[in-house]
């Protein structure tokens, strides 16, 4: 695991600058670095060493010296494809991952992805060619930022690095801060800045001669759903095919402890995880303290997985000093990014690294089997939509649901509904937009200042979502939204943020159940393994139910987040006022003041629930306040 950054062109750039790129990167590899410059090329990298400690590294190169790379991720098949490559007469210098990637690219040119199993980002240079290659993950649980500056190409694991060469102007991409606000992270390939974009996840692009080409070489496939085989044998091919996946990522020559909340997915990995390993797993627990949904303390039911496997077992209270961390956060991110489980991620990567270099979590077990209340909204609508005539529901329901006063206690329920009652009467494809977003077009045009809002195609926007759920093969509508979340909320957001704040805090985080295999066969399991009218994720728990107590299996859901709607409104509530004053709006002057005030006061009176919204708002506030003044 490490962090990596480069350029490929001709613009000469000085090992000063390549120093400073990689230097923006210390705190993803903090043991070590290195750099290699040639005609055309300047690569580099910071390492946290996890694999072959003593000779990992980078950059590697090949036998001669005409390929190079620097790699961040882990192949968790890497020793099997050594073995081959050994047989084929590739001879090796080091026993590291890093390593496998050089000699299958000298074997299989760019087809080498096809024989990855794990999580990366890569830059290789090949000598003979005089040609560059990028490639991301998969399913994108890594970062990899690129801008062209001329004819060179910049790129690296974090914007912060490509903004090191100061090449780059840092001009405001509207179009991403929409859909910033929109979704409250800004999918790739759009990033904050106009000059800046991601690599999409599954996607390689090589430079050569000044000329960029990208193109996508893997994508999930919903299409092919076997409706043959029983509930019997989809039980035991998922519980065989997590159980691989959990293991082969346990492979680490430094102890590797998991994130443990309580919930299924994460109890299930500790489960698998103890079964592997010779010592006792080392868990991390978060609880919050301060004003909170006490519905979200899950610690007890952690602490049962944790005794039930001799686990041993480290638990960490949040008080909501937002505050004191905001700036790490929004530094960590380098744009806007508003997923409130900003907060305890924050502290559980801190305390986790004090005890560990690797942990395990539970990410992706809701995408993969339905385990989010808007997927039941999906499957509901559909009938809802049949059954309610629309002028019933636009006359007399939908006007009563959204007159409900907001709860006291800060729960979603009732946001939820009023989010369905909302959209409900739209195409599938809208309706679904609706549910992920946080405004709607026309508030989002009245949140922005007039000249930012006629700089905006808000269509465009929602089409992120619209096209992707349109475009999905699928046979049924809540596989076309499974489909659309591991496209962009996924490793947009959920990843995005495990990476961020892992690596802020050199800690490397791996997620198994975004294996691509297991993603690959959950995409063929018919939805009716995984949601119906009172039960999300089934087939899952069911696996689950062979391994945890039951207090854990049948518990409701509540993800790992922070009870930012009640902080808002009690401990966060004047420094939401001060962020949010018009004055400071003002400075920017991007967004309307009377709007965003508007919006303010009606979540501290507790008429509206704002607190996602608010929250972008903050979180846009204190970046541009770091990072463009």
């Amino acid at each position: 695991m490490c962090g990596i950054c480069g350029y490929y062109g001709e613009q000469a750039i000085s090992n000063k600058t390549l120093e400073r790129m990689n230097h923006a990167l210390v705190r993803r590899g903090p043991d070590e670095g290195g750099i290699f410059r040639d005609l055309g090329v300047g690569l580099a990298m910071r390492r946290l060493s996890i694999i072959d400690l003593a000779g990992g590294r980078q950059p590697i190169h090949n036998e001669d010296g005409t390929v190079w790379i620097v790699f961040n991720g882990e192949i968790y098949n890497y020793r099997e494809l050594r073995a081959t490559l050994l047989q084929r007469g590739h001879r090796f210098r080091t026993h590291t991952d890093t390593e496998v990637i050089v000699h299958l690219y000298e074997e299989y040119g760019d087809d080498l992805v096809h024989h990855l199993r794990g999580m990366f980002a890569f830059a290789l240079w090949d000598a003979h060619r005089s040609r560059g290659l990028l490639v991301r993950d998969r399913l994108g649980i890594k970062p990899l930022f690129y801008a062209q500056a001329g004819d060179t190409l910049l790129f690296g694991s974090e914007i912060k690095a490509v903004l090191a060469t100061e090449l780059i102007e840092r001009d405001i991409d509207y179009q991403a801060l929409d859909a910033f606000f929109t979704f409250t992270y800004i999918p790739a390939p759009l990033t904050i800045y106009r000059r800046v974009r991601k690599l999409e996840p599954g996607h390689l692009l090589a430079y050569e001669s000044g000329r960029i080409e990208e193109r996508c070489y893997w994508d999930v496939d919903f299409a092919e759903t076997d409706r043959q085989t029983d509930g019997r044998e989809w039980l035991e091919r998922f519980d065989q095919a997590i159980e691989d996946a959990v293991t082969s990522h346990l492979v680490s020559d430094v102890p590797v402890g998991a994130f443990l909340s309580g919930g299924i997915d994460s109890s299930l990995v500790v489960a698998l995880m103890s079964q592997h390993l010779d010592e006792p797993v080392q868990t991390f627990t978060m609880g919050f303290g301060g004003a909170r949904n006490p519905l979200l303390d899950e610690r007890p039911l952690a602490r049962r997985v944790a005794d039930r496997y001799g686990c041993q077992f480290h638990e960490y209270v949040v008080q909501p000093d937002f505050r004191g961390i905001v700036g790490e956060i929004v530094d960590a991110f380098d744009e806007p990014f508003a997923d409130d489980s900003v907060i305890p991620s924050y502290y559980v990567s801190q305390f986790t690294r004090q005890r560990v270099k690797v942990a395990l979590s539970g990410l992706g077990g809701d995408e993969l089997f339905a385990g989010y209340k808007r997927y039941s909204g999906v499957l509901l609508s559909l009938y809802y939509s049949r059954l309610m005539p629309s002028a019933l529901h636009r006359w007399l329901v939908q006007p009563l649901i959204q007159r409900l006063p907001e709860p006291a206690h800060g729960g979603d329920r009732l946001n939820h509904a009023k989010r369905f009652a909302a959209a409900v009467l739209q195409s599938p494809a809208e309706r679904y937009l609706g549910f992920v977003s946080t405004l709607t077009s026309l508030e989002r045009c009245r949140l922005f200042t007039s000249p930012v809002a006629n700089q905006i195609d808000f269509d465009a926007t929602n089409r992120i979502i619209t096209d992707l759920y349109e475009h999905c093969r699928a046979p049924d509508d809540l596989s076309k939204a499974l489909y659309v979340d591991i496209k962009t909320y996924l490793p947009e957001d959920i990843l995005a943020l495990s990476d961020r704040l892992s690596m802020w805090h050199s800690l490397e985080v791996r997620v198994p159940l975004v294996d691509h295999s297991l993603v690959e066969l959950s995409a063929q399991l018919p939805y009716r393994y995984k949601l119906d009218w009172y039960r999300k994720k089934i087939l899952l728990k069911q696996i689950a139910a062979r391994r945890l107590p039951t207090e854990v299996t049948n518990h409701r859901k509540q993800g790992f987040e922070s009870p930012m709607a009640a902080w808002l409104r009690t401990d966060l509530a004047d420094y939401a006022r001060d962020v949010l004053s018009p004055s400071r709006l003002n400075k920017v002057g991007l967004v309307d003041g009377g709007y965003v005030t508007s919006k303010l006061e009606e979540h501290l009176s507790g008429r509206q629930k704002n607190n996602k919204l608010l929250f972008s708002l903050i979180m846009f506030q204190e970046w541009h306040e770091r990072h463009m003044a």
